[in-house]
């Protein structure tokens, strides 16, 4: 029994490992602002924000939580995560931007998330086998989440590499995802090559209905010669997915492609 029920605690653990890859993935976008930290709702002088919106939540403060372990399973994380969404279509109007930018990213959860149950089932999710496989006197095992905890002590001390095994920090991934946006077509079509060469899951092709009517349809293996790629193509790169020394090799060309190009944000 003590077998079975430290193998469950440490499905939960992972679980939320790969919830938080998930929040940081999302924060990384660069239309995820917004949501990125708490609003700001008095700088802003929105004074009917604290009256319609009963509880506030950011992806920020959800990733400070899935760090300190705040949280027992994944799906308590991902009551939070939809409450970002929900707050931010609760106060701003149908149809407005915000709203469907709520919208879309409620989507985009909704579909990762259920990769999510699939993957470990609903009782790792919710933490349910955990609950019985633990005699009721005894603590529950403490597990670590995400990887920057003890487990990996080792690779914090190296500024200068990637956790081939963890999280690419979010200041790093948001730089990157930033520099994508600054390059041209033939050398995004060079990334997106890298990238579906050495690790072709990390490339996700969004929902039909987020399409754009122009854009190339494409299927595994995508063709991203570096003459003919289309800008118009729509495919989404899961940075997450993307192991630490190729994305290590992506940055470096990235930093070096947008040098030299005048002011930009990074």
């Amino acid at each position: 029994m003590v077998e079975g029920a430290a193998r469950d605690a440490g499905e939960i653990a992972e679980s939320l490992r790969k919830m938080a890859k998930m929040v940081n993935n999302l924060s990384a976008r660069a239309d995820c602002e917004p949501f990125r930290e708490p609003v700001d709702w008095k700088a802003l002088e929105l004074y009917d924000y604290p009256k319609i919106i009963k509880k506030m939540m950011d992806l920020g403060t959800i990733k400070r939580k899935l760090d300190k372990e705040k949280y027992s399973d994944a799906a308590e994380c991902a009551d939070d995560v939809r409450l970002v969404w929900k707050n931010c279509m609760t106060y701003n109007a149908d149809g407005s931007d915000f709203y469907r930018l709520g919208e879309s990213y409620s989507k985009r959860f909704e579909e990762r998330f259920q990769k999510l149950v699939d993957e470990f089932g609903e009782d790792v999710i919710c933490g349910n086998i955990a609950a019985q496989a633990a005699p009721p006197s005894k603590k529950k095992p403490k597990t670590s989440p995400v990887p920057n905890a003890s487990a990996n002590k080792k690779h914090k001390s190296d500024k200068k590499s990637f956790d081939p095994k963890g999280i690419i920090p979010l200041d790093v991934r948001t730089r990157f995802a930033a520099r994508l946006q600054r390059l041209s077509g033939m050398e995004l079509g060079h990334v997106l090559s890298v990238i579906d060469e050495k690790c072709p899951e990390a490339l996700e092709e969004p929902p039909e209905d987020q399409i754009r009517s122009d854009a190339q349809r494409m299927t595994k293996k995508h063709n991203y010669a570096l003459d003919e790629f289309d800008g118009g193509s729509q495919i989404e790169i899961d940075i997450d997915a993307i192991p630490s020394h190729i994305f290590g090799e992506l940055d470096v060309y990235v930093k070096e492609q947008v040098s030299g190009r005048g002011r930009g944000p990074w």
